[in-house]
């Protein structure tokens, strides 16, 4: 396999599409052929750059709506021929699908289709804004996902997952701890993922004393990238960013954090990729916690990566998009050996 090098073009940060429009365009998701999309959702895969490119020219692009756990949750499915296997993609907190474009157009130059979902109050789908009353929510529209797509998608199946992408990705497989060979997935590739965010401790003070009385907290941009254009764009030019942080949400992640923290292993092998300057885990903490739960855990360690590996600068993507693509590999069984940068635990 090789890494997926293509440079995106420059974007034109204008507002050519419109999202109520894009969200009223999308008919029920079905995995059968369905017309390439046309006005008002082309503009849309534009500006994020999600259309399928030069280099995988017979891929086929759906986008349509999924009724899940009291949700309409956008959902994208990228599929070629002959391919290799099938890569679930699980978005972080305040992210949706229009940001991974490069880790999707990786895949499918690897080989593997593509399969993402926004979650409910991000992107395209519906939900309060950046909301969520259980991070069970989550599990149950994982189960929803898996179950309409066997049988419909090409085996087998990867999971990746960003931050906390990741989270409900190790929630699924701690669930699976008594029938651990149910697991849907071959194999799981975890990047900056979510436990515990940073300054944990003190946020769960701050959390009790303001929950009373506010709905939301404002969110602050940070560098959570070493690329300034991405987060010029996060913070100045993506229309599908939140400018606060549900309380709700917060009060479901306290209680996640301390569901899975007590949960029991999993006879499961996983993959981590992390980037040591991440302020917005607490991200050793987390490597510690996570090599409690799993039978065995290869963690790539990226030293000047941040947080938001699927959006890092050059050449720290290319590391990034490497430690996948060298887990892909090895799950579709064509390496023999592991990157030397491999540390195995």
């Amino acid at each position: 396999m090789t890494l997926y090098s293509e440079e995106p073009e420059a974007t034109v940060y204008a507002s050519s599409w419109d999202r109520d429009a894009v969200v009223a365009a999308m008919p029920p998701f079905r995995f059968a052929e369905t017309e390439a999309p046309g006005e008002p959702v082309y503009p849309y895969l534009q500006f994020y750059g999600l259309e399928p490119g030069p280099d995988t020219p017979n891929t086929t692009y759906r986008l349509g709506y999924l009724d899940a756990a009291g949700y309409r949750l956008a959902v994208h499915y990228y599929r070629q021929p002959e391919s290799l296997g099938t890569v679930f993609l699980f978005h972080g907190y305040l992210d949706h699908t229009g940001l991974y474009s490069r880790i999707i157009h990786h895949c499918l130059w690897q080989g593997m289709d593509v399969l993402v979902y926004d979650l409910p109050g991000h992107g395209l789908s519906s939900g309060e804004p950046t909301a969520i009353q259980s991070f069970r929510e989550y599990q149950r529209i994982l189960l929803t996902v898996l179950a309409l797509s066997r049988g419909q998608t090409t085996d087998p199946w990867i999971g990746v997952g960003q931050s906390t992408g990741g989270g409900v990705l190790v929630d699924y497989l701690l669930s699976c701890r008594e029938a651990p060979e149910a697991i849907a997935f071959r194999g799981v590739v975890l990047l900056a993922p979510l436990i515990r965010p940073a300054g944990f401790r003190m946020g769960k003070l701050v959390h009790t004393l303001t929950r009373p009385f506010q709905d939301q907290w404002k969110r602050v941009f940070v560098a959570n990238s070493n690329d300034g254009d991405f987060l010029r764009f996060l913070k100045d030019h993506d229309p599908l960013q939140a400018q606060g942080i549900a309380m709700a949400w917060l009060t479901a992640l306290r209680r996640w954090v301390s569901r899975i923290e007590a949960a029991l292993p999993v006879d499961y092998d996983l993959a981590i990729v992390q980037g040591e300057q991440d302020t917005t885990v607490e991200w050793r903490h987390n490597l510690r916690v996570l090599r409690r739960k799993f039978r065995r855990v290869r963690v790539y360690q990226i030293p000047e990566g941040r947080h938001h590996l699927v959006n890092e600068a050059d050449p720290i993507l290319g590391q990034v998009l490497g430690a996948v693509s060298a887990e892909m590999e090895r799950l579709l069984g064509s390496q023999d050996t592991i990157n030397e940068t491999l540390e195995t635990t």
